[in-house]
């Protein structure tokens, strides 16, 4: 992908606003598409969020001129967070002046972004609009950022029908409104065709043992810490003790309140490898290979799809219907007692991968986006 690059000084600046490691995943393409159009700039600013693993990520599309924006709140609550975010980014655009800006998804980061776009009257776009759980708490407190996204923002780029749909019912104007399929898809394809296998790469090969099948498992999410967490993972061991021919593949969350659960059941149980943060491309090459996968993540939701492998949702809610309609993915909570049945259910089968069309996007959705937004800024200049 091409590097975003400072052109000529008549090339529109886009201002991308980035804070997570997920949001710098599904917004490289949308970087790189617009870098490729000869009347704009693309404009990186990291806020820091996930500084090492967000900007890692970026490298991966070869992406590596990035703005950091330091935001000197070291609290982690969340209302001290934004304030110091917006008026960070506030800032920011007062002195680079940017003719658009592009937030991604339901991150504080996204919101904020949203919010300071608006202040400062520069039109805003919402990469991953329209995503609903159906429960404003829940995932807290990433519903309410998108649904105050989306009501900000200039542009909505929905990445599928459902969410279009979403936005409808809202009351939100079908003119505002682009159905692009979801840009994770174009990230996916992109690095799939030039990872090796997992068993192969430098930070699983002395991990992953080769006659064994593999499950990847993560989870991080606020809602479920404490009980629900520690539930996941007696599932997990159970289903590990339960099925000799597996290995699990469970990368822990840096966050103490995640992994010192994790550790206390899993630490020790055979065939459970517990690893650091992998690389984007690590994750993508086990979403690839593995046998099943048990995630709480939003993004995995989208990608495993891309190839076929089942997917346990471990959460009580989605805001991506598309997975569990096309059969490719199931809801099953945070009961040890259903996460272990629906394991055992995939796992009879021999060859587990199912063959159905990616319902998330055709690999295009970065394109589409960057030609709405250079057709924006030609209509208005």
């Amino acid at each position: 992908m091409k590097e975003p690059e400072i052109i000529g000084s008549g090339a529109a600046k886009v201002l991308c606003i980035i804070g997570t490691r997920p949001e710098a995943i599904k917004m490289a393409p949308v970087i790189s598409a617009i870098a490729n159009c000869p009347n704009l700039h693309a404009h990186v600013l990291m806020t820091g969020q996930h500084r090492e693993i967000a900007s890692e990520a970026l490298k991966s599309f070869d992406i590596t001129q990035i703005n950091w924006l330091d935001v000197s709140s070291t609290s982690h609550k969340l209302a001290d967070q934004a304030g110091e975010l917006l008026k960070g980014i506030n800032a920011y655009m007062a002195v680079h002046h940017p003719k658009y800006a592009l937030v991604h998804g339901d991150t504080t980061t996204g919101f904020v972004g949203a919010l300071a776009s608006f202040y400062s009257a520069v039109p805003v776009g919402h990469v991953e609009a329209g995503l609903r759980s159906g429960e404003l708490t829940d995932p807290f407190p990433e519903e309410a950022n998108r649904r105050l996204a989306d009501q900000l923002c200039h542009r909505l780029f929905a990445p599928t029908s459902i969410a279009k749909d979403n936005l409808l019912r809202e009351g939100l104007s079908e003119d505002k409104i682009l159905t692009t399929g979801n840009t994770v898809v174009d990230a996916v394809r992109h690095l799939a065709q030039k990872i090796k296998p997992a068993r192969e790469l430098h930070e699983l090969k002395n991990v992953l043992e080769p006659e064994k099948r593999l499950a990847l498992v993560t989870t991080h999410r606020r809602e479920n810490w404490g009980d629900p967490m520690r539930r996941i993972c007696q599932a997990i061991k159970h289903i590990v003790d339960t099925h000799e021919d597996l290995q699990v593949v469970l990368p822990v969350h840096p966050n103490p309140v995640v992994r010192d659960v994790v550790e206390d059941v899993l630490k020790n149980v055979r065939r459970v490898h517990l690893v650091k943060p992998l690389s984007y491309e690590a994750l993508v090459a086990l979403e690839r290979d593995a046998d099943l996968i048990l995630t709480d993540s939003g993004g995995i939701q989208e990608e495993a799809p891309e190839f076929g492998t089942p997917l346990l949702i471990l959460r009580k809610t989605t805001e991506r219907p598309e997975a569990l309609t096309s059969g490719l993915a199931k809801l099953v909570g945070t009961c040890e007692q259903t996460i272990t049945d629906e394991a055992a259910h995939i796992l009879k089968c021999e060859r587990t991968k199912i063959d159905r069309k990616n319902p998330f996007g055709d690999g295009h959705a970065s394109q589409r986006i960057a030609a709405a937004v250079e057709n924006h800024i030609k209509s208005v200049h």
